[in-house]
């Protein structure tokens, strides 16, 4: 038996060794910084980690039915006139309109796709020349594979390629498609579209869009913006991983609604934006603006997961928002190349503003929950915290709460 002043002799010396060789004190043992055990980095740079997407299932055959009762029936084939459909219709393989020919479609026609039945194409509708598909609120016009339910990725989409003229899509249904309206170098308008379960609702590609009213939902991706010009107003994304991508362009976002989308709501690179009275609620971050520019008014941007707002090397004035209970921080920005003013920020979990730059952000006269202003202060994070960060001004600070209210 080893006495019992030997055993803790012993064990006080092998502690001493681990620690040497670990670079350690002693006096670390037990200690545990403010947000838990951390590096330092991924703390200051990075102060929610991001949650992972949830994965698409794995793609499982589909089985398509045809069926009996189609009004027309067209295999992989080229329409070099103009035509108009009605009732429903069966489209088998890749259906191209010319570019002289303009297809109509008339309130309450069902489309559907199977793919070709040599298998040299999927159920695909390409549009060079013009679409009117213009639905009405009790007869909309849909889209879809012909499969029972809704499959997603089980039809190709509908193309619209190289054709500026006036394509038009009122009151429209598509489901399942892999991207539901692919557009390059187009110009398309969409009134009270809805796209359900496709993999990517709408894509555009050195166009011009416009989208009034309709909604976005069960998408990997609801819009994707690419060297566009868009008009987005009064349309609701929810339950998407990403909501609305845009790249290298230019978009107008007026209303509208962001809720549930897994992912960011909104992911801006190197692009102009101007976002008024938009609602961002429940996303795994509402905004992410990267080498963007433009401004943020009149919105609502409530407990979202991780980024309230998150800027990374832009330019956005930020005025008149709500920003308020986001799990992790309210506003983020590496830059001072931003600022912010009248806004409510207030209650987000783990910081209000959190400066992850060197540069001074200035936050002037804005309401940050009321109270004592060293109560405020443990909700920012910037030079008095880590002297390598810019301060966040914020004097003289709002003395009551502004519009809109929580």
């Amino acid at each position: 038996m080893i006495p019992c002043s030997q055993f803790i002799r012993i064990f006080l010396v092998l502690v001493l060794l681990v620690c040497a060789g670990c670079g350690r004190s002693l006096s670390a043992f037990g200690t545990e910084s403010k947000t838990g055990f951390q590096p330092p980095d991924a703390v200051h740079k990075t102060p929610v980690p991001p949650s992972a997407p949830p994965a698409r299932d794995e793609k499982k055959p589909v089985c398509y039915d045809a069926g009996v009762g189609h009004d027309k029936s067209y295999g992989t084939s080229i329409l070099t006139e103009d035509v108009t459909w009605s009732g429903r219709i069966l489209v088998k393989g890749a259906l191209t309109i010319a570019a002289q020919a303009t297809l109509n479609i008339r309130p309450g026609t069902e489309i559907q796709f199977v793919p070709d039945p040599n298998g040299l194409a999927e159920g695909t509708l390409l549009v060079k020349g013009r679409i009117a598909a213009q639905g009405a609120v009790d007869k909309p016009i849909l889209f879809k594979a012909a499969t029972a339910g809704v499959v997603p990725d089980s039809w190709r989409g509908i193309i619209v390629l190289g054709s500026e003229k006036n394509n038009l899509f009122e009151y429209c249904r598509l489901e399942g498609a892999r991207v539901g309206l692919d557009v390059l170098f187009s110009t398309v308008s969409l009134r009270n579209t809805v796209f359900y379960s496709c993999t990517t609702a709408a894509r555009l590609q050195n166009s011009l869009f416009q989208a009034w009213g309709g909604t976005v939902s069960g998408a990997d991706v609801g819009y994707a913006l690419i060297d566009s010009e868009a008009d987005v107003r009064d349309v609701s994304f929810a339950n998407n991983v990403l909501g609305v991508y845009a790249s290298h362009g230019a978009l107008n976002l007026k209303g509208g609604s962001f809720s549930g989308n897994s992912g960011r709501a909104l992911d801006a690179v190197d692009s102009k934006l101007t976002i008024t009275d938009a609602v961002f609620t429940k996303n795994g971050t509402g905004l992410a603006l990267t080498g963007s520019e433009g401004s943020l008014e009149a919105s609502r941007i409530v407990e979202n997961r991780e980024y309230g707002v998150q800027l990374i090397r832009s330019r956005v004035k930020i005025f008149g928002n709500l920003i308020f209970m986001n799990t992790g921080v309210g506003i983020q920005s590496d830059t001072g190349g931003s600022a912010a003013w009248d806004n409510n920020i207030s209650l987000n979990g783990l910081y209000d503003f959190y400066n992850a730059g060197s540069d001074d952000f200035r936050a002037i006269g804005n309401w940050w929950g009321g109270g004592a202003a060293n109560g405020r202060k443990k909700r920012i994070f910037d030079k008095t915290d880590d002297p390598d960060r810019g301060a966040v001004l914020t004097s003289p600070e709002l003395l009551v709460r502004p519009a809109p209210n929580p």
